[in-house]
């Protein structure tokens, strides 16, 4: 990848999660099923944001570099998980004037259309027994928002925290995360071969974040 400054990537990390924390948000507040929503739009960094000119553009050269990038976050046996970005152009929507819905919740709604956007998209893709899957994670922590308020506004600190470097808010979230999975475990039992309960677990299945959390210094189970 081409080298990027130190502070430009923390702006565009910060940017994707105020983003997607306003298009979760609005899922609900407009009772929208969120299928597929883009995760940030450029008219959603202008209006939302406030990001200037400059900013926007460099936010695109920044997300081109990275697009296709994914994040293992599980790995065991024949069923993996990946975070993947994704960059595309094309019609976004806007209703409102202050969510970005998909095209899809657009056909109950009176949207306003913008032509050659840029869109950027965040998927939770995996496989499993040899069967692949998609799934936006705009609508994942939709749900998510929609049955454990607490542990949404948790989980979104944490992944901020990551990009701070603020362990407090990181240990929070994990421990959030950990009860997630453990309140749904018979769910999530059906779809994962092993589900974790513990830091010393999630450093067995999925190596990418447990690496992040390492080189932050958490080391000890939560």
């Amino acid at each position: 990848m081409k080298r990027i400054r130190e502070t430009a990537l923390y702006e565009f990390a910060l940017a994707i999660l105020k983003s997607v924390d306003i298009q979760v948000k609005s899922c609900l507040k407009y009772n929208a099923k969120c299928r597929d929503p883009p995760a940030t739009t450029s008219s959603l960094l202008k209006s939302k944001l406030g990001l200037s000119e400059f900013k926007i553009k460099r936010f695109w050269r920044i997300a081109r570099v990275y697009h296709g990038y994914s994040l293992n976050i599980y790995r065991l046996r024949d069923a993996w998980f990946h975070l993947v970005i994704l960059v595309r152009r094309g019609t976004a929507y806007s209703y409102n004037d202050d969510f970005f819905p998909d095209e899809f919740d657009c056909m109950r709604a009176k949207c306003l259309e913008y032509t050659n956007e840029n869109m950027l998209y965040i998927y939770l893709e995996g496989g499993l027994g040899g069967e692949a899957l998609r799934i936006n994670t705009i609508y994942i922590l939709k749900k998510l928002l929609e049955v454990e308020s607490e542990c949404y506004k948790k989980i979104m600190e944490g992944v901020e925290g990551i990009i701070r470097r603020d362990h407090t808010r990181i240990i929070r979230s994990v421990t959030c995360l950990f009860r997630i999975l453990k309140s749904y475990s018979t769910i999530l039992s059906e779809i994962l071969p092993f589900i974790p309960r513990s830091l010393n677990d999630l450093l067995l299945i999925s190596p990418a974040l447990g690496s992040i959390l390492l080189r932050l210094g958490i080391r000890n189970d939560s």
